[in-house]
């Protein structure tokens, strides 16, 4: 079967370029995929996430974010498909996704969501909503992250599935020891990981525990002003920003709590493999994802979004009750034995051949 994705770069160290390009390996090393990835404007950079040597990445050179080049966008990819002919085009819901039902060939049109439908209106964009609707409803497949976001697409796609993140972490990691005085968090530093909340905390956190440290792993256009709240709030010696990490795993595997600030989410990759590796999770119950993974006091703990006050606590519950502490870990990590690789990419393997079963009746 040869697969298509559709995603705008692979340049970035986001956690959607990072399941995709893993997914891509996956589904072409282990269950014998053709598998292309195409981009629209990498500008030339190199992926950050390593690509398996089977795996395709074609760019097609245009900046489809500029309205006038849409229509050069579209051609380019008609033309790569009508000469590829993939079985199944999987969008990931990006500035190509109105566009599927214009692509050539008798193939699957599907998409996969790397968000939550409750952003649009936490951004104050539910004009983009009934635009999306209309894409979708033209598919053959929709998959969302997680159950609750799932319910809220039901209806408007002909098939909605649900798919959780898989971990990809290196199974040779050993089980964190939860014995660091440190806290670590990662993402891209845009506004929907809200890393200010998570400087705001930590400044209640560090009142309390002024011993323990505060490691953030990322890029992004807002890094410079989180280093200057953290500056302006006193916490320079306390807490300390890090670029993104290819080996994010053995930082995680050194620290003792992972921390998320996110105002919305999918279903994010960094929590599964915090759980892998053992590591209970102290997150904002924001849609969607940590609420459906986390009970609160036994893998960690879930916070009202924007509530910096409870997201502090929760942190200081983890920091002052240590045999707590490993007791969420172990059971964050045997939650995490639901989430391998093995069983999720089977699932995608099952509905790839479903949806192909059902295409050629």
């Amino acid at each position: 079967m040869r697969i298509f994705y559709l995603i705008d770069t692979l340049y970035k160290s986001g956690g959607m370029e990072r399941i995709l390009t893993c997914k891509a390996n996956s589904l072409c090393r282990d269950y014998g995929y053709e598998v292309s990835i195409v981009t629209n404007h990498q500008k030339g950079r190199p992926v950050f996430f390593p690509l398996d040597s089977g795996v395709e990445h074609i760019d097609l050179n245009v900046n489809y974010r500029l309205p006038f080049m849409m229509p050069l966008y579209v051609r380019k990819l008609r033309a790569i498909i009508e000469e590829r002919k993939p079985d199944v085009v999987i969008s990931t819901c990006g500035k190509e996704l109105p566009i599927m039902e214009k692509l050539p060939g008798d193939c699957i049109h599907m998409a996969e969501f790397h968000f939550c439908r409750a952003m649009y209106a936490i951004k104050g964009q539910k004009r983009r909503l009934a635009p999306m609707d209309r894409a979708v409803g033209k598919l053959d497949c929709f998959v969302a992250l997680t159950r609750e976001d799932a319910a809220l697409w039901s209806g408007r796609c002909k098939r909605v599935e649900q798919i959780y993140n898989p971990s990809f972490m290196d199974e040779s990691l050993p089980q964190a020891a939860l014995e660091s005085k440190r806290c670590i968090s990662a993402g891209r530093f845009e506004k929907q990981k809200n890393f200010r909340d998570l400087v705001l905390a930590w400044e209640k956190v560090h009142a309390r525990f002024p011993d323990w440290q505060l490691d953030i792993y990322g890029d992004g256009r807002h890094k410079a002003e989180i280093e200057a709240l953290v500056s302006a709030r006193g916490l320079t010696g306390s807490v300390s920003l890090h670029p993104a990490s290819r080996k994010i795993g053995e930082e995680i595997l050194k620290s003792a709590v992972f921390v998320m600030s996110s105002i919305y989410e999918g279903f994010p990759l960094v929590m599964i493999e915090a759980a892998s590796l053992g590591v209970p999770f102290v997150s904002y119950r924001c849609p969607c994802g940590p609420g459906e993974f986390i009970s609160d006091g036994k893998e960690g703990y879930t916070a009202v979004p924007g509530n910096v006050g409870e997201l502090a606590g929760s942190i200081c519950r983890c920091i002052e009750d240590p045999a707590l502490l490993k007791e969420m870990g172990r059971n964050i990590r045997t939650k995490a034995d639901g989430f391998t690789v093995d069983k999720i990419m089977k699932q995608w393997d099952a509905l790839l051949r479903d949806l192909l079963k059902q295409h050629m009746v």
